[in-house]
């Protein structure tokens, strides 16, 4: 009976955890919550949705509906995830506890060690709906990789569609989500083909293969579906509550900033556009004046990146912003998405003549800014904690390869975690490389793939402990 109770009583225990955090710490309203909550233009539509649903039915306590019922949420994703982890490796209870705690982390991290000391789950902020769909995400991921649940596979789908919705970053769900069917689709052709051998003549095997196609193909053209759904959803979406039938803007402005960064005075020279030519003079003379391009940003790895982290903001609101809007105050007109439209027009005139000449500092910034984001999604930026976050990849790198290698060597089946580890690092990777694209890699973008890393390299741990593994390699008695 008491077995039998334990799910229950943990989800209670975690509702309860999320709901008092919220009645202590209230709802959390920060820089970016007024657009969300006004709809604007540049953010994405389902959070900004969400909370209008909210004001529409709880009026002026919108905020406190909004906290409990992402308070629910994220306690509902954290138990289905460890309940679910719990039945697939067979956890005792300390072991179901310690991946609950890792499902915590986030959340306390956020508010105990972020500058802006942020309850995820109260908060006026898209990542509130963002962290528990991306677990859920990743966990539907790992049961396709598995072979385990034929609705998984459109459960991560639906997942990743509703992610994209919510950040622009989480695209990446979508390409993971054909990355994950197309390896399920190829492993499963594996399996099969070594099942046919001996059993069946060869020209049998052309049902598998022709099953595999179909599989390949249809991932591509569900995939390419859902992102032209995703696309039309977005404008029909502005459409309504903005009046243009547009995708979110500013989006290009956001990528100029980096490449600004990156680019020389005489790589104007190569702009097409005259107007687009002269504001390249105007926003790079801004970033000569005030120091903020690579040429200032010192000599070691460290200086570099902290260097284009701290300038990052200054140049894409006060040396490429306000350039453009306050010229077409002027000029133009004062309607903002007007403007909005123009800017972002204007900037991709500008990167089109400028990355090609400093494409190559670009992409080095781009992996220094890729750098931070790897250290930031498993711990900290430190010179100490540094070489722990690099040391923890090594090894997750190489207890995943020595999990395989076991498996192998004793006929077994893939175990569980070697699918879990794979599904969590290609997740973190996926977010990580987004994010450097157009902004710096702060904790609170890095945050998502957290928990299911070390839950991953947990259990690939305990996988190993569990087969004995190392005394088998190493002879070593245990």
């Amino acid at each position: 009976m008491a077995k039998k109770l334990r799910p229950y009583v943990l989800l209670l225990i975690l509702i309860s955890f999320f709901l008092l955090m919220f009645a202590w710490y209230g709802p959390g309203v920060y820089n970016d919550s007024d657009q969300y909550i006004s709809m604007h233009i540049h953010r994405e539509p389902l959070y900004p949705l969400f909370l209008a649903g909210l004001r529409a039915l709880f009026d002026s306590r919108f905020l406190t509906a909004m906290g409990i019922i992402q308070s629910l949420l994220s306690a509902v994703s954290i138990w289905i995830t460890a309940e679910y982890l719990t039945r697939r490796f067979s956890l005792y209870l300390w072991e179901e506890l310690v991946t609950v705690g890792f499902l915590l982390l986030p959340h306390l991290m956020t508010l105990y060690a972020s500058s802006l000391h942020i309850f995820i789950a109260g908060s006026a902020m898209s990542e509130a709906l963002c962290l528990p769909l991306f677990t859920l995400f990743t966990l539907a991921c790992f049961r396709v990789l598995s072979g385990d649940g034929k609705h998984a596979t459109w459960r991560a789908l639906l997942y990743a569609f509703l992610l994209s919705l919510t950040r622009t970053q989480m695209m990446t769900t979508i390409l993971m989500w054909t990355a994950v069917v197309l390896i399920r689709a190829f492993v499963s052709y594996g399996e099969q083909k070594k099942a046919l051998v001996g059993r069946v003549p060869a020209q049998d095997g052309k049902r598998e293969r022709r099953s595999l196609w179909f599989k390949v193909v249809a991932a591509i053209v569900v995939t390419a579906l859902v992102l032209v759904g995703r696309t039309l959803s977005v404008k029909s979406y502005n459409l309504v509550f903005n009046g243009h039938f547009i995708n979110n803007t500013y989006g290009t402005v956001n990528t100029l900033t980096n490449i600004l960064y990156a680019a020389d005075r005489e790589d104007g020279a190569f702009i097409e556009d005259a107007q687009a030519r002269e504001f390249f003079y105007r926003m790079y003379d801004l970033t000569e004046e005030r120091q903020a391009n690579y040429k200032y940003a010192g000599d070691t790895l460290r200086e570099k990146t902290e260097h284009i982290e701290k300038w990052h903001d200054t140049i894409k609101f006060e040396m490429i912003e306000d350039v453009f809007y306050q010229t077409y105050d002027r000029t133009v007109t004062s309607d903002y998405i007007t403007q909005n439209l123009l800017a972002d027009e204007t900037a991709g005139k500008i990167i089109r003549g400028i990355l090609p000449r400093c494409f190559l500092r670009w992409l080095f910034h781009y992996f220094l800014i890729l750098r931070y984001g790897l250290i930031r999604s498993i711990g900290v930026v430190h010179p100490v904690a540094n070489w722990l976050v690099l040391f923890l990849y090594l090894s997750a790198a190489a207890l995943w390869l020595l999990l395989i290698v076991e498996n192998k060597r004793e006929r077994r089946k893939t175990a569980p975690a070697v699918w879990l580890m794979g599904a969590a690092v290609l997740a973190v990777l996926l977010n990580a490389a987004a994010v450097a694209v157009t902004i710096m890699a702060l904790s609170r973008y890095m945050i998502y793939g957290f928990s299911m890393f070390y839950i991953g390299y947990f259990l690939t741990v305990l996988t190993l402990l569990r087969n004995h593994c190392i005394r088998n390699v190493w002879k070593i008695p245990v």
